[in-house]
């Protein structure tokens, strides 16, 4: 019996066939992506939306772990149909898409103009964010993004950055062309905005980061995980709510209630706003502000191209009414010249491209074979040294330009379209009043003072290009260089 038991006992601890050894065992699957319910609210905003809706798409979040939720209303563009031909042709990538559009009214009773936030409009947007949350929440998401229709996230990984914060409510810092973003530093006792020495080098990302601020708005994320986030709410205000009737003070009273703090990360370029425009604003006013965004991206980042689910149509540069627009450009910067083409592009202006005189690649043989001289004594009022060879081959470039204008160009510009100024104003040049040399953006140049521009060179007296100064010599004639 005892052998047989230590058969047993051998046979028992032997392996079997019915168990895998350990190098054949399957790794674990990683886990899934979490569920995202991306808000968007949009009015008037067809002019924004295929740039916006460009780059949700390209946010990298697999899109059926994505839900849409998406309500427009009170417009008098084509708003609706742009958002409708965008769902229609995206709803088969995302897990699902809520689509709400009222058509009428048009406006609010109690507004002032398009840009007027009313207490009706306050309201109104509290309820639909309200509605969106519950939708989220219905839905099991771990996660809701909230979208401004004209918020550009530019970075494609905003979504995953926000998510490794770990906070119930996170907004990526978004940059504009001034001192605005999408958050506050300090909040006075009655909840406006106050002032405070830590905005500034948030905002300049002197101090990079997340951090702790009692205001978030336009774009920002909440975990909906998170157990303090079920006592989240939009609307109604919480019954101790006492501050001003604005849909971004009541939230933060929210957070506040429900000891939630909010958080603004500043560690990365996450994307862009407009600064805010004033009550009694246009709809042209707003559509121009939206293409300053477009502009201001270009300076460091590659141009946001519109979504490629909508049927854009295609943009009609023309002139402006002038002869000709050049746009001068050295060879050798490439991504200079595609930058500036395409921003002219963006706003529809047409221009002839002139090669750039490379003034640093001329030796001292060639300017004097030209004739160039030098105006004695003279010395830049800021550097105090004489007029370099950049300038000089700035200068060149437009003098190209004037010869062009001399010998065939013959229509009078049309300046009023531009400037509201009467065309009977006996000008020779308008330029923007900047106070350093060389950086003239731009000039705005009739017919006449071409032949001036080069007279002042002694060309007609001598054929030589003597007494050089720099191309915004122009500011000497009324002492302001």
């Amino acid at each position: 019996m005892a052998s047989a038991a230590g058969l047993w006992l051998l046979l028992l601890l032997a392996p079997g066939s019915a168990y895998f050894p350990e190098e054949r065992w399957s790794p674990e699957s990683p886990l899934q992506a979490p569920r995202v319910l991306i808000a968007l609210l949009a009015r008037n905003a067809a002019h924004s939306l295929p740039a916006v809706l460009g780059a949700l798409e390209r946010l990298r979040h697999p899109k059926e772990r994505t839900a849409l939720w998406v309500a427009t209303d009170h417009n008098t563009d084509n708003t609706t149909a742009v958002l409708r031909e965008w769902l229609i042709n995206v709803q088969t990538l995302y897990h699902y898409v809520e689509w709400r559009p009222m058509e009428e009214p048009r406006s609010y009773p109690d507004e002032e103009g398009l840009k007027h936030w009313s207490n009706s409009r306050y309201e109104h947007v509290m309820k639909l964010r309200q509605a969106a949350l519950k939708s989220a929440r219905d839905m099991w998401a771990d996660y809701i993004l909230f979208v401004d229709a004209d918020n550009l996230l530019t970075n494609p990984d905003t979504l995953g950055l926000l998510m490794a914060e770990n906070k119930t409510v996170v907004a990526p810092m978004l940059d504009s062309r001034a001192a605005y973003s999408n958050f506050w530093c300090g909040m006075t006792s009655q909840g406006y905005y106050k002032r405070t020495p830590a905005y500034i080098p948030i905002r300049k990302r002197d101090r990079r980061g997340c951090f702790a601020v009692p205001m978030v708005h336009s774009t920002f994320l909440i975990d909906l995980r998170k157990e303090a986030s079920r006592d989240l709410v939009f609307y109604p205000p919480h019954p101790d709510y006492t501050w001003s009737f604005d849909d971004i003070i009541v939230f933060a009273f929210a957070c506040k209630q429900a000891e939630v703090q909010m958080f603004v990360c500043n560690k990365e370029v996450y994307g862009f706003l407009p600064v805010p425009l004033r009550a009694h604003s246009t709809m042209q006013d707003e559509m121009e502000s939206f293409m300053h965004v477009q502009l201001e991206i270009m300076v460091k980042n590659p141009p946001v191209e519109p979504s490629q689910y909508l049927s854009v149509l295609p943009k009609v540069p023309d002139k402006m009414g002038f002869d000709e627009v050049f746009m001068i450009n050295l060879k050798h910067r490439a991504d200079r010249r595609e930058r500036m083409l395409r921003t002219l592009y963006e706003q529809q202006i047409d221009c002839k491209i002139i090669e750039a005189v490379d003034g640093k690649a001329m030796n001292s043989s060639e300017v004097e074979a030209m004739g160039i001289q030098m105006l004695p004594g003279y010395k830049d009022p800021y550097h105090g040294r004489p007029l370099t060879k950049g300038e000089l081959g700035c200068f060149l470039s437009h003098y190209k330009i004037w010869k062009e204008v001399r010998e065939g160009l013959e229509k009078s510009v049309k300046i009023r379209r531009l400037y509201g100024c009467s065309t009977q104003l006996p000008w020779a040049l308008v330029f923007n009043y900047l106070f350093t040399s060389g950086s003239t953006l731009g000039v705005v140049q009739y017919v006449n003072p071409a032949p001036k521009s080069l007279q002042s060179k002694r060309e007609k007296s001598k054929g030589t290009l003597g007494d050089n100064l720099p191309f915004d010599y122009y500011k000497l004639a009324f002492c302001r260089h």
